[in-house]
């Protein structure tokens, strides 16, 4: 079943606000995420140091979608017990999310894409202000676009995330797919260590 982003008349500035009444006409949807492998990391040292260890922290979100004239925005909300908005001693990383739209193809997910199908990310960190509008085609191959145009917003309270994520509608018209990712930060999961949704799903705008 596609993924219904609703038309909201609205000011971005109120629709980045995940507490804006509005949101409530939006359908939520709960999304199953799993950990990507260790094995099939680039890095010799995360292969030898995550074997065994169980990778993607966060196994479900929410997700609402609404777009206006110019902008999609994705609302998304899990549990999160800790609170990590920054890098600590090397054992915490920021907690982060994206959302992830395929290039050309069908690029794989649990790979973060290949060399010839790459995936654009509009990309959420706890420790910026600022989106980021990354391309990928694999792991450790993330490159800035150079046209951000990604804006974002986030709480942490009472031990959950609510993040919004907009970008520019061009991006994700309508029967586009989208995928998800999170990052634990309490986990230590940053790079390739994350959770995903493991299948594109039908984004219906309109």
């Amino acid at each position: 079943m596609p993924m219904k982003a609703i038309k909201l008349q609205l000011a971005n500035k109120t629709l980045l606000k995940h507490s804006a009444p509005q949101w409530e006409r939006a359908p939520k949807g709960h999304i199953s995420l799993r950990g990507t492998d260790p094995e099939a990391q680039p890095s010799p040292y995360i292969r030898a140091t995550w074997t065994g260890k169980r990778v993607g922290a966060v196994r479900t979100i929410a997700v609402q979608a609404a777009y206006n004239r110019q902008n999609l925005f994705f609302r998304l909300e899990w549990p999160d017990k800790t609170h990590n908005p920054d890098f600590g001693d090397g054992l915490v990383f920021p907690d982060a999310a994206a959302i992830l739209f395929p290039g050309e193809g069908d690029p794989p997910l649990a790979r973060m894409g290949s060399p010839a199908e790459g995936i654009e990310a509009w990309y959420w960190r706890a420790n910026r202000e600022d989106g980021e509008r990354l391309t990928f085609h694999g792991f450790a191959t993330e490159k800035p676009q150079t046209d951000q145009l990604v804006a974002t917003s986030a709480d942490w309270e009472d031990g959950r995330w609510r993040v919004v994520i907009g970008g520019p509608i061009e991006a994700a018209k309508d029967g586009k797919r989208v995928a998800f990712a999170v990052w634990e930060g309490s986990n230590q999961e940053r790079a390739g260590l994350h959770a995903f949704s493991p299948e594109w799903q039908e984004l219906s705008i309109g």
